[in-house]
């Protein structure tokens, strides 16, 4: 009769046991995953000096860490500095098709109108600008790895370390400030879409003497060229397009019109 009331001591023991290991848990502080910190809380020399380590909350609903931040401003400005470069590869290689036949190439209008970004109500970014004017072409699309898309008409790059206004101006970029006028990054507006109007000339007995080249990777652009006189882009698929990482996948897409005079 003794083994039974030993063995509910035994039972008893642990179950007191186990519920002061439960009180514990739920009373203690846990140490678990770092919070984020909100950017409006961080000073330009914050973001410069604070450990690559840090998550930070931006306005964009993006969580990231500090590290991970710099290494995708470092590949923005270079990728801004190889726009030109790059532009002019694109060139050498439709030159090199001979696929246009001859004629006088229709020229690229750079207006917002025609990129359908009027409601930005900003300029086109520094490299698309670079890429597009040394490529020499009649329309161009050009999209970094990274943006999201966030409008009906455009994607959006944002470098959250980039506290001079000045900077992100001549960059092509927009300013965005807290209510207390702190910079909190910079945004460049990539446009998905490109339509001109061009002058075909009067028709020939052929019909009208337009011909044109292009580049544009099917699963990314589509585009038309009407010989009657207009060329549009569109791109046709965001699922193509990646989303935050790191600035590493570059699509474009480049369009020459000739008009035989």
């Amino acid at each position: 009769m003794m083994l039974p009331a030993y063995s509910s001591r035994i039972v008893l023991s642990v179950s007191c046991a186990a519920l002061t290991l439960l009180l514990a848990a739920t009373t203690c502080p846990t140490f678990g995953a770092p919070t984020a910190r909100a950017a409006e809380s961080l000073s330009a020399a914050d973001r410069a000096s604070l450990p690559d380590t840090t998550l930070i909350k931006l306005k964009t609903g993006r969580t990231a860490s500090l590290g991970v931040l710099r290494s995708e401003h470092k590949l923005r400005l270079q990728r801004f500095a190889d726009a030109s470069m790059l532009g002019k590869r694109a060139f050498v290689f439709e030159k090199k098709k001979k696929s246009a036949g001859p004629g006088t190439l229709v020229p690229m209008n750079f207006s917002l109108k025609n990129f359908n970004l009027a409601a930005v109500l900003g300029p086109l970014p520094a490299d698309m600008l670079a890429f597009c004017k040394a490529a020499r072409v009649t329309a161009c699309l050009y999209l970094p790895g990274g943006t999201p898309f966030v409008g009906p008409s455009f994607y959006m790059d944002y470098d959250y370390l980039i506290t001079d206004a000045k900077q992100c101006i001549s960059e092509g970029g927009q300013t965005n400030f807290t209510s207390t006028m702190k910079m909190l990054g910079c945004s460049y507006y990539y446009p998905n879409q490109y339509i001109l109007k061009f002058n075909p000339g009067p028709p020939a007995a052929q019909g009208y003497p337009v011909t044109h080249s292009a580049t544009c990777p099917s699963r990314f652009v589509n585009y038309t060229v009407d010989p009657r006189g207009a060329v549009s882009l569109n791109i046709v698929n965001t699922s193509y397009v990646p989303t935050w990482g790191p600035i590493n996948s570059l699509k474009t897409c480049v369009v020459r019109v000739f008009v035989k005079k």
